[in-house]
């Protein structure tokens, strides 16, 4: 089990990227796509969690405390070839609709640092249970 940040590598909220990543304008986003940033210090403490990228992109089932089952991406690249980040899978809103819930936020609301303070975690705990699936807790 590891924590893994919703935030910047320097503990910021991202302003066009992360859960933020649909208030994007100049890219191929929708205003609530959003994605889990996978730094590679997380990567290098956490040996075995997180995987290089294979050749051909699978999805992957995130197991959520609350018995979500989500089917995810781990995509771009990132250094020594492993993801740069988690998104779900076929519409990128999916996580991003999913958090803002869990957050009590109305869908249309860019998510805020306040707002993760407010609910008590900037994190996410990930277990993985196999090659396919890991469990995730964003409980409070």
């Amino acid at each position: 089990m590891a924590e893994l940040t919703l935030l910047t590598a320097n503990g910021r909220m991202h302003s066009t990227g992360g859960l933020n990543w649909g208030s994007n304008a100049l890219n191929h986003t929708r205003p609530y796509d959003s994605y889990i940033p996978i730094h590679i210090g997380f990567i290098r403490a956490n040996p075995g969690l997180i995987d290089r990228k294979p050749p051909v992109q699978r999805i992957l089932y995130f197991h959520w405390d609350d018995g979500t089952v989500m089917e995810v991406l781990f995509e771009g690249d990132g250094p020594d070839g492993y993801p740069k980040q988690i998104a779900s899978a076929h519409h990128k809103d999916i996580l991003g609709k999913y958090l803002r819930n869990r957050l009590g936020l109305p869908l249309n609301r860019r998510i805020e640092m306040a707002d993760l303070i407010s609910y008590g975690r900037t994190t996410v705990t990930i277990e993985r249970i196999d090659a396919l699936n890991y469990n995730v807790d964003f409980s409070v």
